[in-house]
C-alpha cells in the first residue's frame, strides 16, 4: 500500500475534517479530539465556528515544543521500530506496559506500521500549532480532559488551556496517561459525557 499525501500543517487536517462533514450532511456537529486530534480540533473550530456545535479536547497542547521535531527526525533516521517503545512509555502508564493489554498492543502495532512520512508529517504539522493566542476567541460551549499521570499534557497544561476559553470547564481523570481513551476508556466516555452537558 501507498501513503497518502503527508499532512503539511494542521490546517490539512481541518480540511480534512470539513471535507468529511460536508461528505456526511452535516452542518454542526460535537468535535472532541485527543492529543493531535485535540489540536486539530481547536484549529476547525478556531477555522469554522459555524459548524462547531460543542468541542472536546482531550490530553492535547496550543503550544509547540522542540519535542515535537525531535520525534520527527528520530523516525527518519531511525525508522519506525525505534519509535515504538519511546512513544509507549509516553503514551502509557508502567502497569499498562507490564499488563500489556489491548490498547498497548493495539498502539505498538499502530506505531510500528505506521509510513514514516505521516509520522513525520504528523508532528511537524503539531510543531506549527498557533492556537494558543486564539483560544479566547472559541465561543461554543468547550470542556478540557486531562490526564492525572500524562507526561506529554500534563494537567497543569490542560488547565492553562481550558483556562483561555471562555467558560470551559475542566476535568482530570484519575490515574490518565497521555492515552487515556486506550487506558482509561470508561472514565474518558463517562467524562466527555458530562462535558457534553456542560453549557
Amino acid at each position: 500500500a501507498a501513503a497518502a499525501d503527508a499532512p503539511v500543517d494542521l490546517g490539512t487536517y481541518s480540511d480534512d475534517l470539513l471535507a468529511l462533514l460536508d461528505r456526511l450532511g452535516l452542518e454542526k456537529a460535537h468535535i472532541v479530539g485527543l492529543s493531535l486530534g485535540g489540536s486539530i480540533a481547536q484549529t476547525f473550530t478556531l477555522a469554522h465556528p459555524e459548524r462547531v456545535d460543542r468541542l472536546g479536547i482531550v490530553a492535547s497542547t496550543a503550544w509547540n515544543s522542540p519535542a515535537f521535531e525531535g520525534r520527527a527526525v528520530a523516525a527518519e533516521t531511525a525508522g519506525m521500530d525505534a519509535q515504538v517503545m519511546p512513544t509507549l512509555t509516553r503514551w502509557f502508564t508502567p502497569g499498562a506496559l507490564a499488563e500489556n493489554g489491548w490498547g498497548v498492543r493495539f498502539a505498538r502495532e499502530r506505531v510500528r506500521r505506521a509510513f514514516v512520512a505521516d509520522w513525520t508529517g504528523a508532528w511537524r504539522a503539531l510543531g506549527a500549532v498557533d492556537t494558543a493566542d486564539r483560544l479566547g476567541q472559541i465561543s461554543c460551549p468547550s470542556f478540557v480532559v486531562a490526564g492525572e499521570l500524562d507526561p506529554s499534557t500534563p494537567p497543569d497544561l490542560m488547565r492553562n488551556l481550558a483556562s483561555a476559553i471562555p467558560g470551559a470547564s475542566f476535568e482530570v481523570i484519575a490515574g490518565g496517561p497521555h492515552m487515556v481513551g486506550l487506558e482509561k476508556p470508561a472514565e474518558l466516555a463517562a467524562s466527555i459525557a458530562r462535558g457534553l452537558a456542560h453549557t
